[in-house]
């Protein structure tokens, strides 16, 4: 199949291409101009389309007739900045979906995955979000995502020639991941241990997270994907059903460091409105695709320090 990835060099979408490459599929992609290329540098083959997906005009000339179907990873992702720039996030995350679907509906393009995020559920103080989860977004970052989650499900109600179906994933950690300003935790907190400085952890790191490693994650996307039972607009959960807290994580990483943990990890200012538990069932997957996370956490954490580190000699 001929498949175009938007966001295809960024975190988890390059390790979608890793997927999609990997089952025999000819992939393209679609990224900013300034996007990470090195994390698909091992690609040769692939077709590179350089477009803002906020840019209508620009994301219609890259769009191409002839694709067998189009993944949706492209998007602005980080809670923090989305509070010092809501209107971007309502251009990129709401316009640009809205966007490359429509791209998608004009030029006749047959399969449509959207990816979501768990954060759309907002604080799960028990039990396990399933997708019948009444939906609460507690951020303009979430917010977005909900929008742009009204919209995708409008157009497989309106369009259900296009195929569409739904991932929402949980919290993805692995190699690849940003450490910079509006990075992820796990990438920041081994950054900063492998420099020698100390772990910041907001409040007391009683928050607790679903933590899914990105190769599982993009074995997920692939499979719901390529799927061809799924319902028009079907949404499916990819998490582990396990939640690990920003503490338990900063120690964990402290012993990758040879670091007691006092030495390691400084409390800072809790964040207004931060979740305090998320956490996912993913036996829809499982029910529907088969799918269930194979990477344990602390495999998968010792992976992500490892690779850090290589990147940091």
């Amino acid at each position: 199949m001929r498949i175009l990835v938007t966001g295809g060099c960024g975190f988890i979408g390059s390790h979608v291409v890793d997927e999609l490459t990997s089952r025999g599929h000819e992939v393209e992609v679609l990224s900013r101009p300034n996007c990470n290329l090195s994390n698909i540098r091992e690609h040769k083959s692939i077709v590179h389309h350089n477009a803002d997906i906020s840019d209508r005009e620009k994301v219609f000339a890259e769009i191409g007739k002839g694709l067998d179907g189009i993944i949706h990873m492209s998007a602005l992702v980080n809670v923090d900045q989305s509070r010092n720039e809501p209107l971007r996030f309502l251009d990129v995350n709401v316009g640009g979906t809205v966007n490359v679907m429509e791209a998608a509906r004009q030029k006749g393009i047959p399969r449509y995955l959207h990816m979501s995020t768990c954060e759309v559920y907002g604080n799960i103080p028990s039990g396990k979000a399933t997708e019948e989860q009444p939906l609460n977004p507690r951020s303009p970052y979430a917010v977005s995502k909900f929008a742009a989650e009204r919209y995708v499900l409008a157009y497989a109600h309106t369009y259900p020639e296009m195929g569409i179906r739904m991932v929402r994933g949980f919290n993805q950690y692995g190699p690849r991941q940003s450490a910079e300003k509006f990075g992820a935790v796990i990438p920041k907190f081994i950054t900063q241990a492998l420099k020698g400085e100390r772990m910041k952890v907001f409040g007391g790191g009683e928050q607790t997270r679903d933590y899914v490693f990105a190769k599982d994650t993009a074995r997920g996307i692939s499979d719901a994907f390529e799927n061809t039972t799924l319902a028009n607009g079907e949404i499916i959960n990819l998490a582990t059903g396990l939640d690990y807290s920003i503490m338990q994580i900063a120690v964990r990483i402290a012993e990758l460091t040879g670091k007691a943990p006092k030495e390691a990890i400084e409390h800072v200012d809790g964040r207004p409105g931060e979740l305090m538990r998320s956490i996912g069932d993913s036996s829809k997957a499982k029910a529907l695709l088969g799918w269930v996370p194979t990477v344990k956490f602390d495999e998968g954490l010792k992976i992500t320090y490892d690779w850090f580190r290589a990147q940091m000699k």
